[in-house]
């Protein structure tokens, strides 16, 4: 725990000082050549009466088969996201062990499968907001992957749907939050169900935390996944079709901005 605690410090703070540092403009400016490798996103400054504003920047690693260029990750926070992504990467194995195992199937199920070999890391840096009934720190939506898993600095913010109610997900020194994405439930055939959740935007005081969320490896992108066979019977039939990772996150995009799941589009 204590090594855990540590790790975790080091890569939250040395995520807000490249998000508080001057040098975030020299990178934006240089990933557009590094292209998917890396990518910025700055604050969406734009407000409407239909849409809420997603009040953060953030910094985006893409993780194809376990593998990064460390050569695309900014300098100053290229050891503290490596060392992250190879501790995160060693969690995914407990985790998808322990899915597996809750679902009374082999515990070597959804490594089989290979629907947990890429990660896709977003580091995040929400600043103060002067208008946050205006905005979000992140609109509310469920993951389109199939596990996400956060670590957050003590500030808070994080809420969950539940029961129609928004439920504050303090932060505990130390501990993941595992969030169940879309495609989860989808091969699950709804044994786990995906959260809605959001961040607040706050007037004061800044907050980060970094977002690892799990997807098929690249030669299962457009494999089709579908309801777990082992999961079915004559009382609890399929509830949705097949889909591959691609298909499923290209209808996605087009909705989350709706904040609307793209579940029951696959239903059955």
């Amino acid at each position: 725990m204590g090594f855990l605690l540590v790790l975790w410090m080091q890569f939250l703070i040395a995520l807000e000082i490249f998000m508080n540092s001057q040098r975030k403009l020299k990178w934006i400016c240089i990933l557009l050549i590094i292209g998917i490798k890396l990518r910025v996103f700055t604050i969406n400054g734009s407000f409407s009466e239909t849409h809420v504003a997603s009040w953060r920047d953030a910094l985006a690693c893409t993780f194809i088969d376990d593998t990064l260029d460390p050569e695309a990750i900014p300098l100053i926070c290229r050891k503290e996201i490596t060392d992250y992504m190879e501790y995160m990467i060693k969690v995914r194995e407990t985790i998808s062990e322990l899915l597996s195992e809750a679902l009374s199937i082999s515990s070597d199920y959804l490594a089989r499968i290979n629907c947990l070999k890429s990660e896709y890391l977003t580091c995040l840096y929400y600043p103060p907001c002067p208008e946050p009934e205006l905005a979000l720190g992140t609109i509310n939506h469920s993951d389109s992957t199939f596990l996400t898993m956060v670590v957050q600095d003590s500030s808070g913010g994080l809420q969950v749907l539940y029961q129609n109610h928004w439920v504050d997900v303090p932060p505990i020194p130390g501990a993941l939050v595992v969030n169940i994405g879309d495609l989860m439930q989808l091969i699950t055939n709804d044994k786990f169900k995906s959260v809605e959740h959001r961040v607040l935007a706050r007037p004061v005081g800044s907050r980060v935390s970094a977002v690892c969320f799990f997807f098929p490896s690249s030669e299962c992108m457009l494999k089709q996944y579908g309801p777990i066979k082992e999961l079915l019977s004559e009382k609890d039939p399929p509830l949705y079709k097949s889909v591959s990772n691609l298909e499923y996150m290209a209808y996605y995009q087009k909705n989350v901005r709706e904040c609307t799941s793209a579940l029951p589009h696959f239903k059955l």
